[in-house]
C-alpha cells in the first residue's frame, strides 16, 4: 500500500505520544493529485517515479503488505526524476519510529534529469529474512537547492558506521525523523489515510528480461519550494 504526500513546505509536525512515530501526509484535492494516483504525470512540473522491490535470487516482486521475509530475500528502491534533485529513501518501524531491521537510511543526489538510480548499493543491502516489527519505507524528495538538503545528508553520513552506538543511532533516527517533519509539516489527521493499493503483478526473471519497476512505480511531485514525500507502507 502507497501512501503519498503530493506537496510539502517547512511546518513542524508532532510525533504520536512518547514513540516519535512519524505521521505521513495525504493531499488529495488538487488535478495534479489526482494525476498522480491515476499513474499518470504532469510533464510540466518536476516529479519523481519510485518504486519499491523484494528480491529473492533472479525473482523480483512489487513490495507490499502481503509481502514476507524469508532467507535471501532483499530489499531495493528504485527511481527515476525528471529533474535534478535529492532523494532521501529510509525504513522506520510503525511503532516506534526507529530504523526496521538497522538498514541505514540512504541519501543521493541526482544530478542530471532521467538519471535513474537503485537504492542501497551491493555494499549495503537491506536484507530482510527474518520478521520483525511492522514497518513502512519513506521516500523524500527535494531540489537540490532546498535549504533541508545539507543537514539530511550529513546526518545520513554519519548513520552508515555499523560500529556506531545504538544509543547515537536511536538519536541520529530521532534526529532525522525531525528533519523530515520540518520538511513535511502537516498536522491534518483526516489526510492520515492510505492513498493507493500497489498493483500485484508477478515477478520476472532478472537479467536478459528485468522487472518492469516502472509499472508499479508511485509519482510525486516536486519543485524549489517545495519537496514531496511517498510512503511506501508494509506489514511485517
Amino acid at each position: 500500500m502507497v501512501r503519498r504526500v503530493k506537496k510539502c513546505g517547512y511546518r513542524r509536525l508532532a510525533f504520536a505520544g512518547l514513540s516519535r512515530l512519524f505521521v505521513a501526509i495525504f493531499i488529495f484535492s488538487s488535478k495534479s493529485g489526482q494525476n498522480a494516483f491515476a499513474g499518470q504525470t504532469d510533464s510540466t512540473k518536476s516529479y519523481l517515479r519510485v518504486s519499491i522491490t523484494i528480491v529473492d535470487g533472479r525473482n523480483e516482486v512489487a513490495f507490499s503488505q502481503q509481502q514476507e521475509p524469508a532467507p535471501g530475500k532483499s530489499v531495493i528502491a528504485h527511481a527515476v526524476a525528471s529533474a535534478p534533485c535529492c532523494l532521501l529513501v529510509t525504513a522506520l518501524n510503525q511503532v516506534d519510529g526507529q530504523l526496521a531491521y538497522d538498514w541505514r537510511p540512504q541519501f543521493r543526489s541526482l544530478t542530471e534529469a532521467w538519471q535513474e538510480v537503485s537504492l542501497p548499493d551491493e555494499s549495503g543491502l537491506w536484507r530482510w529474512e527474518k520478521k520483525a516489527e511492522p514497518f513502512d519505507f519513506y521516500v523524500l524528495v527535494l531540489s537540490n537547492g532546498s535549504a533541508a538538503v545539507p543537514e539530511i545528508q550529513r546526518l545520513v553520513d554519519a548513520m552508515q558506521d555499523p560500529g556506531e552506538g545504538t544509543g547515537i543511532l536511536k538519536l541520529q533516527t530521532n534526529k532525522l525523523h525531525d528533519l523530515i517533519t520540518q520538511a513535511a509539516g502537516d498536522s491534518d489527521r483526516l489526510k492520515h489515510q492510505p492513498a493507493a493499493t500497489v498493483t500485484e503483478i508477478r515477478g520476472v526473471t532478472r537479467g536478459p528480461t528485468e522487472f518492469l519497476w516502472r509499472n508499479v512505480a508511485s509519482t510525486v511531485y516536486f519543485d524549489d519550494r517545495n519537496c514531496g514525500l511517498v510512503v511506501f507502507r508494509g506489514g511485517s
